[in-house]
């Protein structure tokens, strides 16, 4: 499809219902079945999918929902049936995996050209085996069918143009919708409510006549009319009606049936919402002889609409609105968000550069001074905001991981469950579509490596037989941290040790290293301690991936492991990449940042708390406790102004409980730093420079180096 935006809300609307298709699936299979409710939703969506799909013209995606539509039809209207749920559950994961696969193609402008046909084989004999191979009634077919499936001999259909008289005991049931303000796609919404009300109807009248033309605008000024012939009451169609997406209000009502000698009433005439609509009946020439009328698909309606019918007396149609729902969420392109966020950056730089102009210095300009103090609240009001945008809870990506513990568990013939906490922890958009992957790696290899291979093993540990894997989400200052535990039996220290020494990457004598240094080098590219290899694990490309991805984000990996008990993987990334507070210090002629979030106290030291070790390592005495000193001038190789400490300021930082002093010459002011990265040309040259994290352009047009608190407190 060229139509870009409703290609947008296709995908935006398939990912959605994929995913929560996913949850329920393994929701059901955890609880051992699934109860009327999971079934009810498990059917809608897949009729959703069907009928979204069918509509772009994706069969692949189409045929297998309508397959597996046809297999929860069954299912829900045969209480008694005894369905293999497990079997099902399997079928049902797959088929999500190939919705996923098909519209990522789609989303990448590619053809949904997908085979089906396995997964097509695997629902039919599952629904075979539910109906004991027994001839059953079909569900009801939709209007839409697919290339992949032939239509039914019989087919209902939506009509736009005279008709034959409906059969007799049909209801004749008369529609208009209003779609909420700027849903777009009325058209398409309509075409869709029209297709759901196809499978319960015998005909269906339309006005515009063909919801697939452009006809959106109509549809805006005077709601889409639908007069429906079926066999259901009017609280079955208006069910139907209150399960479409994005109705802001309707009006429903049962017309009288028409006599034999009448033919068949005129399509509800197209009135603004403020009026009434009216059913005329106009009296034929001849009365036709009784027979079928002509089927044709929903798809194939004629876009041609009926002359009006000569005035008659009208029976009013008494309107049923539904309670009015006004739309409080939009959807927003990520590429916008990132825009913004880049101007709201250009715009904090923009702000400083304004109030600390050196035109000012020595200027008494106290109207400019409040103008100055109110843009500044403004600025940073607008900044929280665009910032709270961005953020979204955690708890997508985490429930993710309940698909990965269920498919591993049953490749590696383990038992697990996962445990979610901190679900609820906020975190920048950008981040969490970088943190799928890793958690992806570290919870397979908390599943191959971590938990025990059988139960009689971990009931000789004095464990439970099902193994646990923890993922948790906290904030901690500017950063979030998210940990991922099990309660295996941890990692080998020793394997370890003896797999880096023989790979030649140990520098110093084995006792040396510590328990944390040693489990790093399983982070290490190709470093793997399997002695085979498996679909899964030993070639030792999963962890330094991890590392990786993280550090790309201005992340840290850190494991803990304790031999027997578990490994907990700890990942620690900034809640936001953009913009941050800081205090400005200075050394010498050069200016750096410190996070505000990280500072513990400033003040002048005395002489008295300075300690010096045999080895020329310097520590201050803080509140009873010893700490190391960072002088920056000496750390950074520039020359400070402050020889002695009681020249300079101490500036107590402090990073998940570490705490160490840094040393510089004075404190500035505080600053809003718009984060930047060091430019690639230096790291290329030097790599990494300890102690600095990134960078930022001042007022002033210089620019500062941002400390990285973190590595200064290891």
């Amino acid at each position: 499809m060229n139509n870009d935006p409703m290609l947008e809300m296709y995908v935006f609307e398939s990912v959605q219902m994929t995913e929560q298709l996913e949850g329920i699936l393994i929701e059901g299979e955890q609880l051992g079945g699934f109860n009327t409710e999971h079934i009810n939703e498990i059917f809608r969506i897949m009729h959703t999918l069907k009928g979204s799909a069918a509509m772009m013209e994706y069969t692949a995606i189409s045929s297998l929902a309508h397959s597996l539509e046809d297999m929860f039809y069954y299912i829900r209207e045969n209480s008694d049936a005894s369905p293999d749920w497990s079997a099902i559950a399997d079928i049902c994961l797959d088929a999500v995996d190939f919705f996923k696969a098909e519209v990522a193609k789609v989303q990448n402008h590619l053809p949904s050209d997908g085979d089906n046909s396995a997964l097509l084989a695997r629902s039919k004999a599952c629904l075979d085996v539910l109906t004991g191979k027994a001839p059953a009634a079909p569900p009801a077919e939709s209007a839409v069918e697919t290339a992949a499936e032939p239509p039914p001999e019989e087919e209902k259909t939506v009509q736009t143009e005279e008709s034959a008289p409906p059969e007799e005991g049909l209801n004749v049931i008369s529609i208009r919708v209003f779609f909420q303000e700027d849903c777009k796609m009325e058209n398409i919404r309509a075409y869709q409510i029209a297709n759901s009300l196809a499978e319960v109807a015998e005909r269906i009248e339309t006005v515009p006549a063909d919801f697939l033309e452009d006809c959106s605008d109509d549809i805006i000024a005077a709601g889409a009319q639908m007069t429906v012939y079926t066999k259901e009451n009017l609280d079955a169609i208006k069910e139907i009606v209150n399960q479409a997406i994005f109705v802001k209000s309707f009006e429903i009502g049962m017309l009288e049936k028409p006599k034999a000698e009448e033919a068949l009433p005129a399509a509800v005439e197209e009135t603004p919402p403020a009026q009434e609509p009216s059913v005329t009946e106009t009296a034929a020439p001849e009365a036709p002889p009784a027979a079928e009328p002509e089927k044709t698909p929903l798809s194939a309606v004629s876009a041609e609409k009926p002359p009006p019918p000569p005035p008659a007396p009208a029976k009013s149609l008494p309107p049923m609105p539904a309670p009015e729902v006004k739309a409080s969420v939009i959807n927003v392109n990520v590429d916008k968000l990132d825009r913004l966020m880049d101007l709201m950056g250009e715009i904090v730089i923009s702000v400083a550069m304004v109030i600390g102009s050196p035109d000012l210095e020595g200027l008494k300009l106290d109207t400019f001074e409040k103008s100055a103090s109110q843009l500044l609240k403004n600025t940073n009001e607008l900044q929280n905001v665009i910032m709270s945008v961005r953020m979204m809870p955690i708890s997508s990506t985490f429930h993710k991981m309940t698909r990965i513990v269920r498919d591993t568990a049953k490749k590696l013939g383990k038992e697990a469950e996962l445990v979610i906490l901190g679900e609820e922890t906020e975190v920048d958009k950008n981040m969490i579509d970088s943190l799928g992957d890793p958690l992806m790696h570290i919870v397979r290899n908390s599943m191959d490596h971590g938990l025990e291979d059988t139960r009689d093993e971990r009931a000789a540990a004095g464990k439970s037989p099902v193994g646990r894997i923890t993922l948790e989400a906290r904030n901690s200052g500017s950063d979030v941290i998210i940990s991922c535990s099990d309660d295996g039996r941890g990692l080998d220290r020793d394997k370890i040790l003896a797999k880096a020494r023989k790979n030649g990457l140990l520098t110093r004598p084995d006792a040396d290293y510590s328990d944390r240094e040693i489990y790093q080098f399983i982070m290490l590219p190709g470093f793997s301690t399997n002695d085979q290899v498996t679909e899964l694990s030993g070639r030792g490309v999963g962890m330094d991936v991890v590392k990786k991805n993280i550090e790309k984000i201005g992340g840290t990996v850190q494991l803990d492991s304790e031999p027997g008990k578990g490994m907990t993987v700890t990942i620690r990334i900034p809640l936001t990449l953009a913009i941050l507070q800081a205090i400005e210090i200075k050394v010498g002629s050069n200016f750096y940042l410190i996070p505000t979030l990280n500072i513990r106290e400033s003040f002048k030291p005395a002489m008295k708390d300075i300690i010096v070790d045999p080895e020329g390592n310097e520590m201050i005495l803080f509140r009873g406790e010893c700490f190391a000193i960072n002088r920056l001038g000496r750390l950074f190789g520039v020359p400070s102004n402050a020889e002695t400490f009681d020249q300079g300021i101490m500036i107590m930082v402090e990073d998940e409980g570490r705490m160490a002093g840094l040393f510089a010459d004075e404190l500035v002011s505080e600053q809003q730093a718009v984060v930047k990265p060091i430019p690639s040309f230096i790291t290329e040259r030097i790599g990494q420079i300890r102690g600095i994290s990134g960078c930022t352009i001042m007022g002033d047009g210089n620019i500062d180096l941002i400390i990285d608190v973190k590595s200064l407190t290891l």
